[in-house]
């Protein structure tokens, strides 16, 4: 499990490596700030059809190949920005296409790599395995934001293609050089819901595998990220214009998800999901309110805390529930549509929040989302099973 975790933090880079410092380079060209939404804003909006697609193939090809070809989709995309005359104020088209390829990474290595959790750990422990891997992919926000900006600074945007291209080969050599020792299909899976009788097949239509319980969960992300696509695709450039260093709030932000990724993961495997998803929430919407506020460089950092202890309390128990409610026949299309949820919501906040941005401004836009949060709280109070207490928890078997 932690080459996995480290093959994942790796790879991510062709991802991460672009949060900041793409939209930072575009800004400083002088391109504006809903051109620079819709561009950032594309990798999540190719990221849906792409995640459905990985569905598919997770599920009948497996999580290892797919993995590879979502890196491989991450060094596609840095050749792109490598090309000769490719520059930040020139040509939108070339920086469209690299997010497209970037979004097509992450919609098949994260999926690919959360699937793989439940075959390398015990049933009792997937919150606190599914928590130890989703880190890796945190703690890549943690390091490359401030990374590739110093690359940015020193170098230029192709400094930057350069390096993460090499992380990118780094993790996917490390993954597959030496096979993991998977447990077998089906052994203790989870494939008995709470009350103990066998759980059917999942429903599938045109390969997809889709169960109802599912979305509930799904529905809380999708209304739960939108904050993150305005935040990434326009506050870069407006605390580069404050004076602000944005490259500490996601720092911040990713170490606070680190902190709260392994505590969250043991009280998943113990605890009602209710409790967790619900504190995230109201602490997510604190880090919003903060957010619209001029920028300052302390302020990002407490903003960025709040913002990743939210997301560490939210995601984690809505990871747990999802492979809880899946099978291993299913579970790469359960975190696929987990995938897809992510990438709808960016495209939400980035994309369509352009407008919002460009008639109100940021501060307008990020207030929008506080909507979604209070719904996903609704949705979250309304679902059954997200009250009840894991039946892998020893007090449930007590």
């Amino acid at each position: 499990m932690i080459r996995l975790a480290v093959a994942l933090f790796a790879v991510q880079a062709g991802f991460h490596g672009f949060t900041a410092a793409l939209p930072v380079a575009l800004a400083r060209a002088g391109v504006p700030d809903p051109q620079i939404g819709l561009i950032v804003g594309t990798a999540a909006l190719v990221q849906v059809p792409a995640a459905f697609v990985a569905g598919i193939v997770l599920d009948r090809l497996g999580a290892i190949r797919v993995f590879t070809v979502g890196g491989l989709a991450y060094l596609a995309g840095c050749a792109i920005l490598l090309l000769p005359g490719v520059e930040p104020g020139g040509p939108d088209l070339p920086f469209v296409v690299a997010r497209l390829f970037q979004g097509i990474g992450i919609a098949g290595t994260l999926p690919a790599a959360l699937s793989l959790v439940p075959r390398l750990v015990e049933p009792g422990r997937q919150g606190f395995g599914l928590a130890f891997v989703s880190s890796a992919h945190n703690l890549t926000l943690v390091a490359l934001p401030p990374v590739s900006l110093a690359i940015l600074g020193a170098a230029s945007l192709h400094g930057v293609a350069a390096a993460v291209a090499g992380m990118v080969v780094a993790g996917i050599v490390l993954l597959r050089i030496v096979p993991l020792r998977l447990r077998p299909a089906g052994d203790g899976d989870g494939a008995r819901p709470r009350g103990g009788s066998v759980r059917p097949a999942a429903a599938r239509r045109f390969g997809f595998a889709f169960r109802p319980a599912w979305t509930p969960l799904i529905a809380i992300i999708l209304l739960y990220v939108a904050h993150w696509g305005v935040i990434v695709a326009y506050l870069p450039q407006r605390a580069e214009a404050a004076g602000a260093d944005i490259g500490l709030f996601f720092a911040a932000d990713g170490i606070a998800i680190l902190a709260a990724r392994v505590p969250t993961g043991w009280l998943a495997d113990r605890t009602r999901p209710i409790v967790l998803v619900a504190g995230g929430l109201v602490v997510t919407a604190l880090a919003v309110g903060l957010l619209t506020l001029p920028p300052s460089t302390p302020l990002l950092v407490a903003a960025g805390l709040l913002s990743g202890g939210g997301a560490g309390l939210v995601m984690t128990p809505i990871l747990v529930e999802l492979s809880r409610r899946s099978d291993d026949a299913d579970r790469g299309s359960a975190f696929s549509l987990f995938s897809a949820a992510l990438a709808g919501a960016l495209s939400i906040g980035s994309i369509g929040g352009a407008p919002i941005v460009g008639a109100y401004g940021f501060e307008a836009a990020l207030l929008a989302t506080l909507a979604g949060l209070a719904v996903a709280a609704v949705v979250t109070a309304a679902d059954r099973g997200l009250r009840d207490r894991p039946a892998a928890s020893p007090r449930a078997r007590s």
